[in-house]
């Protein structure tokens, strides 16, 4: 019994192989990383909270997911996919803009939180005095 392969499937077998390869490089840095990013995560609170970092990841994100559904979708033609995939952008472009949109009067809960402050830091004041006080 003889087995025939032609130039072609090598190449195709090779190409998926390094691809699968570089797949693996890439899972085991990650699985590498993620616990040092993890215990590192509070000192990029600053930067990861701004809201501009969040227009950052979405414009890196959302012409990726668009480009993958397209093509996906030319290969299986399935629209609760695109619908699922459009539903997951929404949401990205959602978490951008919320930032940026103000609910209510802000001004005067910000005033009521300044007020708060001061007078519980007054009151830590005095009794911090009273104690340190001989009497």
């Amino acid at each position: 019994m003889e087995i025939l392969a032609d130039n072609s499937d090598f190449k195709n077998h090779s190409k998926v192989d390094r691809i699968g390869i570089f797949a693996s490089i890439l899972c085991a840095v990650h699985c590498a990383l993620t616990p040092v990013l993890l215990i590192m995560l509070p000192t990029f609170g600053k930067a990861w909270a701004h809201p501009s970092t969040h227009w950052g990841m979405a414009l890196v994100v959302i012409p990726i997911a668009i480009f993958m559904m397209r093509k996906g979708y030319k290969t299986h033609s399935k629209k609760w996919i695109l619908v699922v995939g459009s539903l997951g952008v929404a949401f990205i472009i959602a978490g951008a803009i919320l930032p940026y949109i103000e609910l209510g009067d802000r001004s005067t809960n910000t005033e009521q939180a300044q007020s708060v402050a001061s007078t519980t830091s007054g009151t830590e004041e005095s009794n911090l005095t009273e104690a340190a006080a001989p009497g």
